[in-house]
């Protein structure tokens, strides 16, 4: 007998059609969180992403080369996730994991309506279905053991890491699909029988339905039913919850990875033509960041890693990278969503500002002493598994404070210093390179010796 199954074995034509209704008002609360996400996005500057996009064939496809190739390396590849311990670990078995059950499930649908179109382009059977069956069955253990470890991790609750009570939902969620899944292909296994490779090419089904053996075949297509809707009912759950979760990286994170600049933390220049433009130097309001930098946002997963790298961080500097995306992101979502960037006033105009229109300006959030607590190293842009970029957002937020003459304390201090004496401390030219003298001090004399050699020889 050739090893296959039945992709709706032991659910009705009714129950199918209800399915199907389902699924597409889950796609449609997904398609809904998407939209809102990305109009918010694009309320900031074009930037970069329009000139990619508006360059010829030959130029575009230079330009996008590099975003394919982070695609390929940092998303599917995971290259900036590994090397973190336990956290990367998790985060490569969830991964994978999820995306072979994904690949799979996709699969199953086009073996579903191919074979309703004809019998014969039916591919769900034979050697193809052994393999699918072990190999789902495989990295299913490996999604829930990814899982686990990010649960036992949370409940460790590790002060890097950002907490939401969504985190909860979303793991919970993993867990709970992984189980029901199981649970649903080991009870479709008690009441269709199935035989040799067919049945043991699934062997933690097979281990599962061996828990099962008193039922009869009535009583487990009644489990069977049951719990084949609870697992659907969780993974409808799942899809129409991304974009309100912190699931949403899993579509932001790889457009961030694909759209971000190569060089990261790099201060781009601004010429006098661009200041005249727009009537402004650096950052004010949330408006000010491009497409790209506000896409960055939702980006982040709060991982926490920017700020474990961080070293005014870790000198108890008011600073911490992760806070300042997450609080540029707080004003993000206060937004209208009706206003696109064409729409919006001038940048520099001043205008009456509604009374009822929300307050967007960056520097009332994001203080001072947290901006100049920044030393530039790119440390944080350079851990960052997506290439969140917190370090460019500071120096544009710093550049519209002194463009603003709104530079106060040790900085203002250190600006003057360079103005006058070419170096931050104040200290004449004459004794600029006095540090220096401290890298490679003199060998302290021995005893006996004189510095003078005639006097030694005398």
């Amino acid at each position: 007998m050739t090893p296959t199954r039945e992709t709706f074995g032991n659910i009705s034509g009714f129950a199918q059609a209800v399915f199907y209704v389902l699924s597409v008002v889950a796609l449609g609360v997904f398609a809904y969180g998407c939209w809102r996400r990305a109009r918010l996005w694009k309320q900031g500057q074009p930037g970069e992403l329009r000139a990619l996009m508006s360059a010829g064939f030959k130029r575009s496809w230079q330009n996008l080369r590099p975003g394919l190739r982070r695609l390929l390396v940092d998303a599917l590849g995971q290259g900036r996730v590994r090397g973190r311990g336990l956290a990367s670990r998790a985060h490569l078995l969830l991964f994978y994991g999820f995306l072979m059950l994904f690949l799979g499930t996709t699969l199953l649908e086009i073996d579903h309506l191919a074979a309703m179109i004809s019998s014969g382009l039916k591919f769900h059977h034979g050697v193809y279905y052994v393999i699918y069956e072990y190999t789902l069955d495989v990295f299913g253990l490996l999604f829930l053991l990814g899982g686990g470890l990010f649960l036992w991790r949370r409940l460790r609750r590790p002060p890097s890491v950002g907490h939401r009570a969504t985190d909860w939902y979303v793991l919970a969620s993993f867990l709970a699909i992984g189980v029901t899944g199981y649970f649903v292909e080991a009870l479709r296994m008690v009441w269709q029988h199935p035989q040799g490779l067919g049945a043991h090419c699934s062997p933690v089904g097979w281990w599962l339905a061996s828990w099962f053996g008193g039922l009869n075949d009535s009583s487990a297509r009644v489990c069977h039913q049951v719990l084949w809707w609870l697992h659907s009912l969780l993974v409808f759950g799942f899809i129409g919850s991304i974009p309100y979760t912190r699931l949403f990286h899993i579509i932001a994170g790889p457009l961030n990875l694909f759209l971000a600049r190569p060089a990261l933390g790099e201060l781009a220049l601004i010429t006098l033509e661009q200041v005249e433009k727009e009537e402004r130097i650096g950052f004010r309001e949330i408006r000010h960041l491009t497409t790209q930098q506000l896409l960055s946002l939702d980006a982040c997963m709060e991982c926490g890693r920017c700020e474990e790298a961080c070293p005014a961080f870790a000198t108890a500097k008011p600073l911490s990278p992760k806070r300042v995306v997450q609080d540029l992101k707080g004003v993000m979502n206060r937004l209208p969503l009706g206003q696109s960037a064409a729409a919006q006033p001038k940048p520099g105009a001043t205008s009456e500002k509604e009374p009822d229109a929300p307050d967007t300006d960056l520097h009332k959030v994001i203080r001072e002493e947290t901006l100049w607590s920044c030393t530039a190293c790119s440390a944080c842009a350079d851990v960052c598994p997506v290439r969140v970029d917190p370090v460019t957002l500071i120096l544009e937020m710093r550049r519209h404070l002194i463009a603003e003459s709104a530079l106060r304390g040790t900085a203002a201090t250190a600006l003057r210093r360079i103005q006058s004496s070419g170096n931050p401390w104040g200290l004449p030219g004459a004794n600029r390179t006095e540090w220096t003298q401290l890298l490679n001090p003199a060998p302290p004399a021995t005893a006996g010796t004189s510095e003078n050699p005639q006097a030694q020889s005398s």
